[in-house]
């Protein structure tokens, strides 16, 4: 089996990823969403037997407080779950400088900030277990070489496609700000009121029609890429097992991850072929241009978002995956949305040769099994 599971995570991303056999399966959790979506995730690993609630990995993809803010409350509560992990990757404050190192043990400097505490609740959860693949270094992409890579137990390989350093580099100077705006620093509520450091979408240009929207007039708009240092750091992968592949994208620079996605070995040139792509940035018009859609052969595309705060998924986004994205494609949503509904339209999804998939109601997410043969 290979099946990902976006919980609903409100404005934010919460993954939980599960492959192997029925007997044994193997667990992932890719960002916890806000605080407010930690329950559902403590019920979920609640519900698990006792012996079965270790995750080969945990990934905070950055620090935003959409995908950060339930990550706090899971690992100052693991060990009363029986929670336990095989790595956790973050990048840290001491990751944004080359050559950056996880400090050793008896070194308490974590970071500018006194107590960062999800720097404190890693070293907790095990000092050894942090950016384990890079011995404790950050996880990015390499100017030079392969990209990093890691085969859990199971058979399930991870490939690293974002950030660079430049993208790391550009985070430093605000990295205190972005700890303070997602409650990172002990005492420090974080700011959830729609200012998210650097996230701030441009206004909606004219979206609000009635009648079905328009991808063609949609998808030709101006592509303004995202520059927000945040979302730019993020940590991006390519998932594969039993040979199925899926995108998992966080909220990454789209020119970060097609420079990738060219570097990756098989990829000839022409689309590259993944069963499942999550949107970067919960379907933001400034993370999925023409050009990544294109450079993807892709049956599922996932979007997770309710649509709280700045309204995602955009128009431009869908559109350019409906025009670009080859026909015969399923997008799927883990919240049926005002910003998302107009594309149920029966008229354009036999236009456009897509499905559209809603969760019958706002606590369900999105389920989809990857290792179900289905016809491209």
């Amino acid at each position: 089996m290979f099946r990902i599971d976006l919980l609903p995570a409100e404005y934010g991303d919460a993954i939980w990823l599960e492959y192997g056999q029925r007997q044994r399966i193997n667990r992932l959790l890719i960002d916890c969403g806000t605080a407010a979506v930690y329950p559902r995730i403590r019920e979920r690993i609640l519900a698990l037997p006792e012996g079965q609630r270790h995750f080969e990995l945990l990934l905070v993809t950055h620090v935003d407080l959409d995908h950060i803010g339930g990550a706090l409350p899971l690992l100052r509560e693991s060990a009363s779950l029986g929670a336990s992990f095989g790595e956790i990757w973050f990048n840290g404050y001491m990751h944004l400088s080359p050559g950056g190192v996880v400090p050793a043990a008896g070194d308490d400097t974590l970071g500018p900030l006194q107590g960062e505490e999800l720097s404190d609740l890693i070293v907790a959860n095990g000092r050894q277990r942090w950016n384990a693949l890079v011995r404790g270094g950050a996880l990015l992409v390499p100017d030079t070489g392969p990209l990093p890579q890691l085969s859990l137990p199971g058979g399930m390989r991870l490939t690293v496609l974002s950030p660079r350093q430049e993208q790391l580099d550009a985070l430093r100077p605000v990295w205190d700000a972005a700890c303070r705006k997602a409650g990172l620093v002990p005492g420090v509520a974080a700011a959830d009121d729609g200012s998210r450091l650097e996230e701030a979408d441009a206004e909606q240009e004219g979206d609000d029609l009635l009648g079905d929207p328009d991808p063609e007039q949609l998808a030709a708009r101006p592509y303004k890429a995202d520059r927000a240092r945040p979302n730019g750091s993020s940590i991006a992968l390519l998932a594969e097992y039993g040979g199925r592949r899926a995108l998992l994208t966080g909220d990454a620079f789209a020119e970060v991850l097609l420079a990738s996605l060219a570097r990756l070995a098989g990829n000839a040139g022409g689309r590259f072929a993944v069963d499942a792509c999550k949107l970067s940035h919960h379907g933001s018009r400034g993370n999925t241009s023409s050009e990544l859609v294109r450079a993807l052969q892709c049956r599922n595309w996932l979007v997770s978002s309710n649509g709280k705060q700045f309204r995602h998924p955009d128009a431009e986004a869908m559109a350019r995956v409906l025009r670009d994205g080859g026909g015969d494609i399923r997008l799927h949503f883990n919240y049926r949305s005002e910003f998302n509904e107009m594309w149920s339209s029966t008229a354009l999804q036999r236009r456009y040769r897509y499905a559209a998939s809603y969760p019958d109601s706002a606590a369900a997410g999105v389920q989809l099994d990857l290792s179900r043969r289905t016809r491209r």
